[in-house]
């Protein structure tokens, strides 16, 4: 289960200006300055270009802040700013660095030289729009890993700059390298104190950790810069979360660390460990992913779960960048427990492959199905609900499913189980493979349509043939 994304400390562009393209496409942002080749414009920290020739005029419209992807899912505890991703990207003709899917290294490399060799403004300039292009590039294809590793390159030629520093400690926090993203956010945020973006991010990484006295610490520095109160909201959040995981005991196996209090969950720490990871193994072989960062789970009591996640009743289980469970009364691992650790664990998975990017009925779904779920359970129920349209279609169900009444809730779980197994049915776990690692580009329709030759619309009539021949009556 996935908490929806508080978008926190977005800077709000002192002049939005509309860019509008020749191939009908517009771009919002910031326009920085313009000449007679290119329009360079500003987003999320990050400067970008578009050529002049692909330009058909620019209007400056009301102030507006950038918004993220609609079908993004991300944890509650990431104070992050707006992606440097989440700008409409340059088109990519007569592009410099991308041509034919591909990032000219070449180029790169000459630009290198000519900084290394003349680092006049202009050139710095050029060099960092084209590193910002390659790693944006790298981002929406799917390969985030590859993007920090532009980042880094940049900055051995142009050190300290706040906007590439950002983007890469954004990608850093985002892919959960958060003690890299420590090691390099924490020089900056001393050189820039005023900054609130270094200051966010470091919170974001200390968080990630299990450090929650000091990502406290940041972020009330960001409140002494500048008020937000979906930051407060989220400081009040972690000083509970402190407070009841205060006296927490920690365990550590070779992908978790695992807290629990240790009155109630002693005896079930060493045997969730063991689940966890085998689950671990069983899930590289099926997604033909390994997340490389430690993953945290947390061991409640049952009050204290509720008073930390703040869910509805009917929640068994949170995964909002850590898996918290309750397990109240629990002294040895039961199926229902193994089956819920797997459920969640597939959440950290698809967070990390999709780089938050999954329709949530999309990783509910396949949630369930890893878990060993099957749609048998509520076919009957199902098949007449969705006969009777009485449960949204899925392409409303890509945002969070917690508000969702308990009932209807249950149906809505039900139906994405049901299409993530029509998409295994159908075109096997690779295809799903596919689609997760094609998600950080391109929205569910375009992976539909590219991929199945199917509308979303014509998707979802699949899946609904696929329900009634199974449990219609």
């Amino acid at each position: 289960m996935w908490v929806a994304l508080l978008v926190l400390l977005a800077p709000p562009l002192i002049q939005a200006d509309d860019i509008y393209l020749k191939n009908g496409r517009k771009i919002t942002a910031q326009v920085t300055k313009q000449d007679d080749r290119q329009v360079f414009y500003e987003v999320g920290g990050g400067e970008y270009a578009v050529p002049r020739a692909l330009v058909d005029h620019i209007e400056t419209s009301a102030e507006a802040p950038a918004t993220p992807r609609p079908a993004s899912s991300r944890p509650d505890r990431e104070l992050m700013l707006p992606e440097p991703t989440s700008a409409e990207p340059p088109a990519q003709e007569n592009s410099l660095v991308v041509h034919d899917h591909l990032v000219d290294e070449a180029y790169l490399r000459r630009l290198t030289d000519e900084v290394v060799h003349n680092p006049s403004p202009e050139r710095v300039h050029e060099f960092k729009q084209a590193y910002q292009e390659a790693a944006l590039f790298l981002t929406r294809s799917g390969d985030p890993e590859g993007a920090i590793l532009k980042y880094r390159e940049a900055l051995k030629q142009v050190p300290h700059d706040q906007a590439l520093t950002i983007a890469l400690g954004y990608l850093l926090t985002k892919q959960d390298h958060n003690l890299e993203a420590i090691d390099l956010l924490r020089p900056e945020a001393d050189r820039y104190p005023r900054s609130t973006a270094f200051r966010g991010l470091l919170g974001s990484a200390y968080y990630g950790l299990e450090n929650l006295d000091q990502a406290l610490t940041e972020w009330n520095r960001v409140l002494e810069v500048e008020d937000n109160p979906q930051l407060r909201e989220l400081v009040t959040k972690v000083e509970r979360e402190r407070d009841v995981s205060a006296s927490f005991a920690e365990l550590r196996s070779a992908h978790f660390l695992l807290r629990y209090d240790d009155k109630d969950a002693e005896a079930l720490s060493g045997l969730v460990l063991a689940s966890l990871e085998g689950s671990f193994q069983e899930l590289v072989l099926d997604l033909d992913y390994a997340p490389s960062e430690t993953i945290v789970v947390i061991l409640y009591s049952r009050e204290s779960f509720r008073d930390i996640t703040r869910s509805p009743s009917w929640v068994g289980a949170v995964n909002d960048g850590k898996i918290r469970v309750p397990v109240s009364g629990l002294t040895s691992m039961t199926a229902d427990l193994a089956r819920v650790l797997k459920h969640e664990l597939t959440h950290s998975f698809v967070r990390q492959i999709t780089l938050g990017h999954c329709p949530t009925w999309f990783n509910e779904g396949l949630a369930q199905l890893e878990e060993g779920a099957t749609s048998a359970a509520l076919g009957a129920t199902l098949a007449r609900a969705m006969a009777a349209d009485k449960i949204p279609a899925l392409a409303k169900l890509e945002g969070s499913l917690l508000e969702l009444p308990q009932g209807q809730a249950t149906l809505a779980y039900a139906k994405s189980l049901a299409a993530v197994e029509y998409l295994r049915n159908s075109f096997g776990m690779g295809e799903i493979r596919t689609m997760l690692k094609q998600m950080p580009s391109s929205d569910f329709n375009a992976l539909l349509e590219d991929g199945l030759r199917l509308s979303y619309p014509a998707f979802e009539e699949e899946v609904a043939s696929y329900v009634t021949k199974r449990y219609g009556s």
